[in-house]
């Protein structure tokens, strides 16, 4: 799993303006020039605690991480959980992960 990490890229998947949202996570997807996908994992500053933060982050980690061969490749796609993803827990997170990626067929064989 490729990682996301200058601010640069971050802002240039965010000004795509290919976005979809449900009522944890939004996800913007920009198509890339390389054979594989990056991934970019963020969480909104409302969520005031950074224990809470990180929690969720290192959880939606994991869901891309056992996922990762369902995906199309070819995409630099940024994770960001919402205020509500506090409540969900894992199998919540990646329920709603996944319908995101199907809504975008980004998921190989649809």
């Amino acid at each position: 799993m490729k990682i996301i990490k200058k601010n640069i890229e971050y802002k240039s998947v965010y000004n795509c303006k290919n976005s979809i949202s449900d009522y944890n996570l939004v996800l913007f997807i920009k198509k890339n020039n390389y054979g594989y996908n990056r991934y970019g994992f963020t969480s909104a500053k409302k969520i005031k605690k950074a224990v809470s933060r990180n929690l969720i982050r290192r959880r939606l980690k994991e869901i891309v991480r056992l996922n990762e061969y369902n995906f199309k490749e070819g995409y630099d796609i940024v994770i960001m959980a919402r205020v509500n993803a506090t409540e969900a827990d894992y199998k919540g997170l990646e329920k709603s992960f996944n319908k995101l990626m199907k809504r975008k067929k980004l998921l190989k064989g649809i």
